[in-house]
């Protein structure tokens, strides 16, 4: 602690008090009953943390904190005191710089840990993101210390409108990214994110920081309500966040009612679990073929109950199944191979691949067609431009509608909001020396691919007829992936282009997604928790279809109503499954035994090739033909050893074996996370006719905050333009007072 070398006593002087002390010399004079109240420029120095590891401390426990609010822990109740450490720091912290720099290393572990699932997918990128994205720590740190050191505001009042607006600005622009939100914490809390159909997700973050701000100042501010004869900002900030909280509760409990609620559709929601990998080798392992089948599996299933409709994920099949690709004349195919994929394939590729999406079409028209029931299906779209300035070949992530009877997709759309280096790379046409370095860098542009996707154009919605709901018909938007999470995107669609509305442009929303890159982690929750508030929002229901999960249907206040999960009376079967996966492994040890003795290692391999047809094989039926992919997998990798020469079985044989150690983790996982295994469900959706506040004005509550902080910013620079003047001045006074 530090304590001030002079003080001018007579600045603080009191009625009835003798003003003639100092701090180091006796204390004033007191009236009867009258208790010592030190300055408050002494009390504003004993509140000081001079302390390096104490900051690190206190930055520290926010840090875990964090790591255990959001899915998949979710600890929700912590988050109202998790802010809290950090917050105190900032409010009493001597050493601003030291402040920042604590922030700033707390907004790299934040990021780092609790997105650590962008890893298998970009490291550079997952490096350069929590770079960025830290930044947004210090900033909050440097308005909420100014307004609490320099005017007493209450920290229940400025964390949440900085934190507010700290989310916001890094929810807009080229590098959006609305994740890990406070208010994805409270997911669950339906009661509490009922009010985000008036204020967004970011009233909810509002609230949870509010209550950090006030709980430090029941920290912080009775040092000085104590010590010194200044006035107290906290009733104030107690007074805010008491009536607030409770208002919000009281909202939610009447929102949150089903009673608002008419019947929707039945929709059948897909999902598959094929994890995907950026290594071509480990992708190349489960054949595209078993990865159809499993698909058109889980379809026919679905579509045998009957329900109004049926979703598959994002880019389910990879394949271009729009029209105009599968129609396309030679020289088309030609300059799409030539501006495309240049360097990597060539005409026989292309129609190969022309001939392979048509398959994927036909496919799940035939199930259209048998069951009379529409698909929503996502895969992507392929077009040459030629008459386009400049001329080009335009790909876009698709989601389409097949209806029965027809013999093409009926309606089509395209994903507007693409993510930056992962949909696509920046000054493909303005700059393009850069794009091409850019690209190069990229593991699809380092095969000669161009891999870079265009946005879509408009927010196409789909219709369909709904027998289960007397015939009628109802509209849909499709939000694909990482719009799910963008509130615009979901916004739009419910309102419609035009802005200006009496009532909604979509009755549902259907988000398709693929979130096999991030390989079962915490994402798949928390791509959830963003969704519900979507869903809250607009007062929309949401089917989601999703690879890998979680695939479920959530309510239009925010309930999550049915999720795809494997079944407990399957359990028994994946532990046969399991039993004979490790008889396979004990198989393909001995295998690799005889590696250099061909005699024994043709024996080994037919005994491993008799085991995976007739004990391992049948045991996968069991459980399921949509778990067929299984064996599929290790067939054809049996297969690949039979022609295996001596120099390769080795490599081979550990494949296969690592092979089968997936394959058991997997097994593993689905009995410890069934919502991850392949499966579907069937759930009447639920419609809300209300149009919401936050579908009409959109973001503005967050853009308020915004403002706000914009005016603390005005508020420093001024005082600085003030102080700067005074000291100059002062300086031109000083040789006349000589």
């Amino acid at each position: 602690m530090e304590t001030p070398s002079s003080t001018k006593p007579q600045a603080d002087a009191q009625p009835g008090r003798s003003a003639s002390s100092s701090p180091g010399g006796p204390p004033p004079t007191l009236m009867p009953g009258e208790r010592y109240r030190a300055p408050a420029r002494l009390v504003g120095a004993l509140a000081k943390i001079e302390s390096t590891r104490a900051l690190f401390i206190l930055s520290a426990m926010t840090l875990l904190g964090s790591c255990l609010i959001f899915p998949d822990i979710n600890w929700s109740p912590l988050a109202y005191v998790t802010l809290v450490p950090w917050l105190v720091a900032l409010c009493t912290a001597r050493r601003s710089k030291l402040v920042y720099l604590t922030s700033w290393l707390l907004g790299l572990g934040y990021f780092f840990i609790n997105i650590r699932w962008m890893i298998p997918v970009t490291l550079p990128g997952y490096v350069a993101l929590c770079l960025y994205f830290s930044v947004f720590f210090p900033l909050a740190a440097w308005p909420i210390r100014h307004m609490y050191q320099r005017h007493g505001v209450s920290v229940a009042l400025s964390a949440p409108i900085v934190w507010v607006a700290m989310e916001y600005l890094r929810s807009i622009g080229p590098l959006s990214f609305p994740w890990l939100l406070l208010a994805h914490s409270q997911y669950k809390f339906a009661t509490l994110i009922q009010i985000s159909d008036l204020v967004g997700a970011y009233g909810v973050s509002f609230l949870v920081a509010m209550v950090n701000g006030w709980i430090t100042d029941l920290l912080i501010q009775p040092i000085l309500i104590w010590r010194t004869d200044q006035a107290t900002r906290l009733p104030i900030g107690t007074l805010t966040t008491v009536i607030l909280f409770i208002g919000a509760l009281i909202y939610g409990s009447a929102q949150s009612s089903r009673r608002y609620f008419t019947d929707g559709p039945r929709v059948a929601v897909i999902q598959q679990d094929y994890p995907l990998f950026v290594d071509a080798e480990q992708a190349a392992r489960t054949p595209l073929e078993s990865m159809l089948d499993g698909y058109l599996i889980l379809t026919r299933l679905a579509a045998a109950e009957k329900p109004d409709l049926i979703v598959l994920p994002e880019a389910a099949m990879q394949g271009f199944i729009n029209t105009e690709f599968i129609n396309a004349a030679p020289d088309d195919l030609s300059e799409i191979q030539r501006r495309r994929y240049p360097r990597s394939y060539g005409r026989a590729f292309m129609n190969g691949m022309q001939n392979w999406s048509r398959r994927i079409r036909d496919g799940f028209q035939n199930i259209a067609d048998q069951f009379n029931v529409p698909i929503v299906l996502g895969s992507s779209s392929m077009e040459w431009k030629p008459t386009a300035i400049p001329p080009r070949v335009d790909a876009y992530n698709s989601a389409f509608l097949i209806e029965p009877g027809k013999k093409e997709p009926v309606a089509r759309y395209d994903k507007i909001h693409l993510v930056l280096f992962g949909e696509y790379v920046p000054f493909r046409f303005s700059h393009r020396w850069l794009y091409d370095y850019l690209n190069g860098i990229t593991p699809w542009g380092k095969l000669g691919i161009e891999y870079s996707l265009s946005p879509g154009s408009r927010y196409e919605v789909f219709e369909f007829n709904a027998p289960s709901a007397g015939g009628r018909r109802f509209r849909a938007g499709t939000p694909i992936c990482y719009e799910e999470i963008i509130p615009y995107v979901a916004r739009t669609f419910t309102r419609g282009s035009g802005g200006d509305f009496d009532e909604k442009n979509i009755d549902i929303l259907l988000a398709i997604s693929n979130d096999g890159w991030f390989l079962h982690s915490a994402e798949l929750e928390q791509h959830v928790a963003g969704a519900v508030f979507r869903a809250v929002e607009n007062r929309i229901a949401i089917a989601r279809s999703v690879n890998t999960g979680a695939s479920a249907t959530i309510h239009p206040n925010g309930m999550i109503h049915a999720r795809v999960r494997l079944d407990e009376s399957r359990l028994p079967a994946l532990a046969a499954m399991e039993q004979e996966l490790s008889a396979l492994g004990a198989a393909a040890e001995e295998l690799g035994g005889h590696v250099d003795q061909p005699v024994e290692y043709d024996v080994s391999l037919r005994k491993l090739a008799a085991a995976l047809g007739t004990k391992f094989r049948p045991a996968v039926r069991a459980l399921g033909p949509e778990f067929l992919f299984l064996s599929d997998r290790l067939e054809r990798m049996a297969a690949a050893l039979a022609g295996a020469t001596a120099e390769t079985r080795k490599k081979g044989v550990a494949d296969f074996l690592d092979q089968i150690d997936n394959d058991r983790r997997t097994i593993e996982r689905w009995r410890r996370r069934p919502e991850t295994a392949p499966g579907y469900t069937i759930a009447r959706l639920r419609c809300d006719n209300r149009v919401t506040l936050y579908t009409r004005w959109g973001d503005w509550f967050a853009q308020a905050t915004l403002a706000l902080v914009a005016m603390m910013l005005l508020d420093w620079l001024l005082r600085r333009l003030w102080r700067a003047r005074m000291h100059t001045r002062n300086k031109e006074v000083a040789p006349h007072a000589h």
